[in-house]
């Protein structure tokens, strides 16, 4: 059987770079097969998909060398675009492979590019939204979507072209637990009709039940099997609870909070040192109540007070000295030229700023651009550039994202000090050994379709 991507002794260098990302790869993909690419965040995974689908070198500045063949054929002088008729793929971020500002025409215009004949597209869109669970959402803005649902939409329109092969960039990423069932079990009839997937993705008990090879990258070199579990680096000593008694007054108090039309949210009283985790399905309003909190966004309805008072008539910069937010998306807020400078902030110390990176295992890049990192590294500074400042409040939203085993650790033990030192915790995840690790409360949201 004829392979669907064959790649031999492929290397890939950054501009400006003196070291391989990726050395020799050897990688075989057979129609049917699926295959999972592990490794440490930041090991080049995202770079190897890149590199397949062409976004590396032409787009994103370097230097390849070996050979990518797709079913049988040379794929060298392809660009992005030829290669896209015989190779899906799914972004780490999606925003960036959003075209058009309508659900509906997000998943034509992908059917459209590959020529499909104009008479099978309506039948085909409205399938793979309803596949999708995104009937409600067809005439929506995807401006308006949630995360979890842009996720959603642009899967469909990966799915819905139907290439040979399917490169897939930490796809669970953002994901329900019900629609991440939904995806596996359409992996898995992709792979039966015969469509080849390579998946990059950390959380390998989700995927282990379809995946037919597992493999990882360690040290520029692709192994066969699972990544060995690296012993956690040591974390800091954890400070000593504060010795004064936890004021009974609450740090967080909310009341009947609305956005119209959607329905009110439940009230939240928070004290310091506690920790929330926020659990609804995708487009439940999780996101767009901590937007509420921060001053992002004005509640239609209800009251917001931080340490009884209300924050009606704050400006965002005053309720920042208070609360500190983690967006999903990392390149939103990261402003600095280096990684050192994104925490070193004003009024920060230097040794407060060395610490953090340490702890965040980000020291040896301290001198790179934020935006050199990988997505995982991005939102580990990012999370360390809101606790510098010392935030009573911090909320998090899907920042565990992107990472692997010890560097989830590491930022888990950041929050775990930032709680017992009083500090409070608001956040949102998918992952439920998170909540775990961080004995979090658990709060419902909204209902589906926020």
């Amino acid at each position: 059987m004829e392979p669907v991507i064959q790649i031999e002794n492929l290397s890939f260098t950054y501009a400006n770079a003196t070291q391989h990302v990726l050395c020799d790869i050897n990688l075989t993909l057979k129609p049917g097969e699926i295959v999972v690419v592990a490794g440490a965040t930041g090991s080049g995974k995202s770079t190897l998909l890149n590199c397949i689908a062409g976004i590396a070198p032409t787009h994103i500045g370097g230097t390849l060398t070996g050979t990518i063949h797709c079913q049988g054929q040379d794929i060298e002088t392809w660009n992005v675009c030829q290669r896209s008729h015989r190779i899906g793929t799914l972004l780490q971020n999606v925003e960036t492979q959003i075209f058009t500002d309508n659900v509906y025409d997000e998943v034509v215009f992908g059917l459209e590019n590959l020529a499909t004949p104009t008479q099978r597209i309506p039948a085909l869109t409205q399938a793979i939204l309803q596949e999708f669970d995104l009937q409600a959402q067809t005439d929506r803005p995807i401006a308006r979507l949630s995360a979890g649902q842009k996720q959603r939409l642009i899967i469909a329109c990966v799915l819905a072209m139907g290439q040979p092969a399917l490169l897939l960039d930490e796809p669970f990423a953002y994901l329900d637990q019900t629609t991440s069932h939904l995806l596996l079990n359409l992996l898995k009839q992709r792979a039966a009709q015969g469509q080849a997937i390579l998946i990059v993705e950390h959380r390998l008990d989700l995927v282990q039940t379809i995946c037919d090879r597992t493999l990882h990258i360690h040290q520029t070199h692709l192994h066969p099997g699972p990544p060995t579990l690296a012993a956690p680096l040591p974390s800091s000593p954890t400070p000593p609870l504060p010795s004064s008694p936890i004021p009974l007054s609450p740090l967080l108090q909310t009341n009947s909070l609305t956005l119209y039309p959607y329905p009110s949210y439940s009230d939240i009283t928070l004290y310091s040192g506690e920790t929330v985790l926020l659990k609804g399905d995708n487009g439940s309003g999780k996101t767009t109540l901590l937007r509420m909190i921060s001053g992002l966004v004005k509640p239609t309805a209800g009251s917001i007070e931080l340490l009884e008072c209300s924050i009606a008539r704050k400006r965002i910069v005053e309720i920042a000295q208070t609360v500190g937010f983690v967006l999903q998306n990392p390149n939103h807020q990261l402003f600095a030229d280096t990684v050192q400078q994104e925490v070193q902030q004003p009024g920060i110390l230097a040794s407060t700023a060395d610490r953090i990176l340490v702890q965040l295992n980000l020291k040896e890049r301290a001198e790179q651009h934020p935006q050199s990192l990988s997505q995982g590294q991005k939102r580990r500074l990012a999370l360390g550039a809101v606790l510098a400042r010392q935030p009573r409040l911090c909320l998090l939203d899907e920042i565990t994202i992107g990472q692997d085993t010890q560097s989830l650790q590491l930022m888990l033990n950041l929050l775990q000090t930032f709680t017992r030192s009083g500090g409070t915790l608001l956040l949102t995840s998918h992952d439920p050994a998170v909540a775990k690790a961080l004995n979090a409360k658990i709060m419902e949201v909204g209902e589906k379709g926020r």
